[in-house]
């Protein structure tokens, strides 16, 4: 059965938000999975305005503390640690957002990534291993660094 939602705001039981196809998002989360009529990019945007910033000014953010460009990683949410990181450039269409705190595992099948979660649950992304591994590297330094400056 298909769970079509109207609005949707990232939390800590968010996993991913998937490029579902062109006229949809699914959202990945512990017990349930969500499709809702934007692009995952609209989905980020709408979930960073519900922190109180933007999707661009987050983008920023990241940029200054990484001196990174491209494919950047984002917190959405800094009292819950919410980061995700994108599998391609965040405008793209085919992009997909994954939870830095929730990947367990991830595994080459096929030339894709298979992606487990904490509870087991998993996905299969149109990447490659090294890819996402790259990824999820420069997600967990930006989480490194913000911890460096809080503490």
């Amino acid at each position: 059965m298909k769970h079509e939602v109207d609005s949707y705001e990232i939390n800590k039981n968010t996993y991913a938000i998937l490029n579902y196809d062109d006229e949809f998002s699914k959202i990945v989360e512990h017990k349930h999975d969500y499709y809702l009529s934007k692009k995952t990019y609209e989905v980020m945007e709408d979930s960073c305005e519900y922190y109180g910033s933007t999707l661009d000014g987050r983008l920023k953010g990241t940029k200054m503390i990484l001196g990174s460009n491209y494919k950047l990683p984002i917190i959405v949410e800094e009292s819950n640690d919410i980061i995700f990181f994108p599998t391609n450039g965040s405008m793209n269409e085919k992009c997909s957002w994954i939870s830095l705190n929730h990947v367990k595992k991830y595994e080459n099948v096929k030339g894709y990534t298979k992606v487990t979660f904490t509870d087991g649950k998993s996905i299969t992304l149109h990447v490659s291993k090294e890819s996402f591994e790259m990824q999820l590297l420069r997600a967990s330094r930006l989480q490194n660094l913000l911890r460096k400056r809080t503490m």
